[in-house]
């Protein structure tokens, strides 16, 4: 299914599929936008089925309640979310419309994808874990856009490879973007979220 929004400052597109079409998806996402900010995140849910969807839908949750706040605190509510639950890899970014800046925090196997004007791709990096309850580090990037850039954030039930690598000239368009990997998930082995967004 292919979620669209419309936001002010950025327009979106979002697609979920679950493993092996069961009934549940252990990945959940929010994408939202205030005047001041613009933040999105994926949680995917270690395993599959309802536990792993109940653990994400937890951790995005609690980014739902604490989107004002910065990237660290937003992932250490999601992490406090999830006691006595299952855990997930998670990555979430926000940008500051006022400053241009961008925080990203990573905690497992959640990549995003940053593409500029010039075409220029940034990866930023996360890092090994998960979260489940237990006390964490988060280790925070920030860089400043100084143009207008494209994303894609997605979990592992889609790689970018070789044969993928032509998504970063499609990212300037979300829609075709979107319709572009849907076409290209080939295997069904594991639940897949992918967000695309751009800067207007």
């Amino acid at each position: 299914m292919i979620d669209t929004y419309n936001f002010t400052n950025m327009q979106v597109l979002a697609y979920q599929r679950a493993k092996d079409d069961n009934k549940y998806n252990g990945d959940s996402y929010i994408t939202l936008e205030t005047d001041k900010y613009f933040v999105c995140a994926i949680a995917d849910g270690l395993g599959s089925g309802e536990l792993a969807k109940e653990s994400a839908d937890a951790a995005i949750f609690s980014i739902k309640k604490t989107h004002d706040q910065s990237v660290e605190r937003m992932l250490e509510e999601a992490n406090q979310s999830l006691n006595g639950k299952r855990g997930v890899v998670m990555t979430v970014f926000k940008i500051n419309y006022e400053t241009m800046e961008l925080s990203f925090s990573g905690v497992g196997n959640i990549d995003l994808i940053l593409y500029d004007e010039n075409g220029d791709i940034i990866r930023p990096v996360t890092y090994s874990g998960y979260l489940s309850g237990k006390p964490q580090k988060y280790r925070v990037e920030r860089l400043f856009i100084e143009k207008p850039i494209s994303f894609l954030m997605y979990s592992d039930g889609f790689k970018v490879n070789a044969k993928t690598k032509d998504i970063f000239k499609r990212l300037k368009s979300p829609e075709h973007a979107v319709h572009y990997i849907k076409e290209r998930l080939v295997e069904n082995k594991d639940d897949v979220t992918y967000v695309i967004g751009k800067m207007i």
